[in-house]
């Protein structure tokens, strides 16, 4: 076949026909647009200020943008609230809240903008400085109540609103805010209607889009400084939190503090003590999480949100997670310590046309799909495999080896072998083969290596001169090869799932699609786990299905709720052109009219959500009418 540049294939790969429901988007889920049509794309968490509080208006905290939440929410501590009102003077708290929504005819009544301008309410909370700890008390008007539908119980969640400025990514909304205790999650702000509505769309598909287009550029290793201590860094593309190096960590939850010890690569230690955020659950223990002032070079200092650990046994003294990376950099996974030097952002490295992949991927070599990872070490692009043979074909020597095809079956692959690669003891053989790249077809070499012991599954590993360009790491999304189109949609679209069809919410919020299931039963078959459930709506319809039960989810719940755990199946969902297997977990959503939410593993595939407009896709059925 005629070959061409990688470059050109990928590029090329992205020309993919639009879907007729949304031409003019002429952008996709490798190479996004940042605004449209005179409103921000959101990603799924960005960086959210408190414009209008002094001591916090340059602070970055992390928000979830989440177009299920019918108002924003954030964490907020010492929330009280009282009256001047005489008649309710002597209530404080939840107790004159619920006073007064009962006074306002209960929690379905409609209530007015002004409704609760009689009760005279004043709002007093705390919110802590990341950096310093320093406790920030705001006062404000109570702006309304709102109660929030409880997953696990039928009386609902009261809490105060107030109304504050947010701004993300420059743009500055007067946003109505729900104040509680967002402790147990990682976000401490929860950007619901009350700033999207009219203001946003929202791609589930990437975190911190905002912050893409100007993420610096940084090598696999790099040398940073804090406390004028020289450390080490490297990366890690599958941990989601970077850890630090740390002695003698001692942590005061009651005083809300850590204190440990630095110890950088020249063995010079610093005592320090940082403000706790929250403690992190890890595999073998709870570790702290602080912000850690990282000076990046002469001009700039980041605060990192990190964990501390003993790292002694490491060659580095930092571990970059995904967090970390993808809110301020993208990785060039062949070059090291590109801090300091001339800056270039991710923007300006993207003239030098290189291939831009992200943690995991796809890959399909002549016809057979594979798992695709990231490299800091390979050159040759390498496909590792569970053996090979090399043997005499006439003058020839060639390469067998086994790959699954789409049924799963193991089948039989001989290559010619071009040349032989030497890494230390082992030899890995090259051979081509045909690389299919979006629509796009490129025949390139590629080394074959056997599995480790811990490694089941064949996979491939992009090695750094596949493109010209080189390979740089961009962690803020996952599948970036497999591009497709954005579209338009709804908060409400009406979707098939499985021969039916019926409206849907679609919720950046949640991480998997979940739908209502009614005598969930749990059982094995021939060695599987199994579930057999109802499915049903208040429209009438109903459907049994047993299926696999391919994980288990627990669900982190809202404050004043209980943690629930739910099966999860694989089931196929359409909406407009784009149809995808998806995993959805079964809930019992039978309080709810939407008997179906399409998360982030759906909506990644390209669906540009709007919170305010329904029906944008699909046409609004008339029984919703």
């Amino acid at each position: 076949m005629k070959k061409m540049s990688l470059a050109l294939a990928l590029s090329s790969a992205l020309l993919i026909a639009p879907f007729g429901w949304a031409q003019s988007i002429s952008a996709t889920t490798q190479d996004p647009i940042y605004q449209l049509d005179d409103k921000l794309v959101l990603g799924r968490v960005e960086s959210v200020y408190y414009s209008e509080i002094p001591e916090l208006s340059d602070v970055p905290f992390i928000g979830k943008i989440d177009t299920g939440a019918d108002t924003t929410s954030m964490h907020a501590e010492n929330i009280h609230v009282s009256s001047s009102n005489p008649k309710y003077k002597n209530l404080k708290d939840d107790k004159l809240l619920w006073a007064i929504v009962d006074d306002l005819g209960g929690t379905q009544a409609k209530w007015e903008a002004n409704s609760f301008e009689p009760y005279q309410v004043t709002v007093s909370f705390t919110i802590q400085h990341p950096y310093t700890g320093k406790e920030i008390t705001v006062t404000d008007d109570l702006e309304r109540i709102s109660a929030i539908r409880s997953r696990t119980s039928k009386k609902p969640i009261l809490r105060p609103t107030v109304k504050m400025p947010m701004t993300i990514a420059g743009h500055t909304v007067d946003t109505v805010v729900n104040l509680t205790s967002r402790k147990q999650f990682s976000a401490p702000i929860l950007i619901g209607k009350t700033y999207l509505d009219d203001n946003a769309w929202v791609f589930a598909g990437y975190d911190y889009l905002q912050e893409q287009p100007n993420a610096k550029m940084i090598g696999k290793k790099e040398t940073v400084e804090i406390e004028g201590i020289p450390y080490k860094t490297s990366v890690s593309t599958s941990s989601r939190y970077t850890n630090v190096h740390a002695l003698d960590i001692k942590v005061d939850k009651k005083a809300k503090q850590v204190s440990f010890t630095l110890e950088g690569e020249n063995g010079k230690r610093h005592p320090m003590t940082l403000p706790l955020v929250r403690m992190l659950k890890t595999t073998k223990s709870e570790r702290p999480l602080v912000y850690l002032p990282v000076k990046i070079d002469e001009n700039e200092t980041q605060q990192w949100l990190v964990y501390l650990r003993d790292r002694s046994k490491f060659s580095s003294q930092i571990r970059l997670g995904r967090d970390v990376v993808s809110q301020h950099f993208v990785i060039d996974t062949d070059k090291e310590n590109l801090l300091g030097g001339v800056e270039k952002t991710f923007k300006s490295a993207l003239k030098s046309k290189p291939l831009v992949i992200s943690p995991e991927e796809e890959v399909n070599i002549d016809g057979y799909v594979v798992p695709a990872y990231p490299t800091f070490t390979v050159k040759t692009p390498l496909l590792r495999v569970n053996g090979f043979e090399l043997s005499e074909k006439g003058k020839d020597e060639v390469a067998t080896f086994y790959l699954s095809n789409e049924k799963g079956k193991e089948e039989k692959i001989t290559k010619p072998v071009l040349k032989k690669l030497k890494v230390g003891d082992m030899v890995r053989p090259v051979v081509e083969g045909d690389f299919l790249f979006g629509n796009k077809e490129k025949s390139m070499e590629f080394a074959i290596d056997v599995l480790d012991k811990d490694e089941e599954q064949p996979f491939f590993v992009f090695g750094h001169n596949m493109a010209k360009g080189g390979v740089l790491l961009n962690t803020r999304a996952d599948h970036l090869l497999d591009a497709k189109p954005l579209f338009r949609a709804g908060h409400i679209e009406v979707a098939e799932v499985e021969g039916m069809s019926f409206p849907v919410k679609l919720d950046t919020g949640a991480d998997v699609s979940s739908i209502n299931a009614k005598d969930i039963k749990l059982f094995q078959k021939d060695g599987k786990d199994m579930v057999s459930f109802t499915y049903e709506n208040d429209l009438g319809m109903q459907k049994a299905f047993t299926r696999e039960v391919v994980d288990v989810m627990k669900i982190t719940a809202k404050k004043g709720e209980k943690a629930n755990v739910r099966p999860v199946v694989e089931m196929h969902v359409k909406l407009g052109e784009l149809e995808k297997k998806i995993r959805v977990n079964l809930q019992d959503r039978g309080r709810f009219h939407y008997s179906m939410i399409l998360g982030k593993n759906f909506l990644k595939h390209g669906a540009l959500v709007a919170s305010e407009t329904n029906y944008i896709v699909t046409k609004k059925p008339d029984y919703e009418k």
